[in-house]
């Protein structure tokens, strides 16, 4: 009985694989989609949908609140406009090194 079951996960992700195109390094998904799929627990998504619907929901957040403004802004320091930015210094944390430069005689 488990053996039909694999058959049919096997058979219907490979149909998944085939209505896709064929592609490379996507068997994982087309093996939990047909999971979903013979499982019956969610007939109308199944994980790649919920992954892809998750996604949606977080870039319509970001939108929203860059829109309205909800989003947590540093306030500006003084003598800034709202249209400068401020002079950022990004460092590694290492110390500089010092190239020497060499003297050479001319000809």
């Amino acid at each position: 009985m488990a053996t039909d079951k694999h058959e049919q996960i096997r058979r219907r992700a490979y149909e998944i694989w085939e209505a896709e195109g064929r592609p490379e390094g996507a068997d994982l998904r087309h093996w939990m989609q047909a999971c979903d799929e013979l499982a019956g627990e969610d007939e109308d998504a199944t994980l790649q949908d919920l992954l892809d619907q998750d996604d949606r929901d977080d870039a319509a957040l970001l939108q929203g609140a860059g829109e309205s403004g909800d989003l947590d802004r540093p306030s500006l320091g003084s003598g800034q406009d709202a249209g400068e930015t401020a002079d950022i210094e990004i460092t590694t944390g290492e110390k500089p090194s010092r190239e020497k430069i060499r003297e050479t005689e001319g000809p």
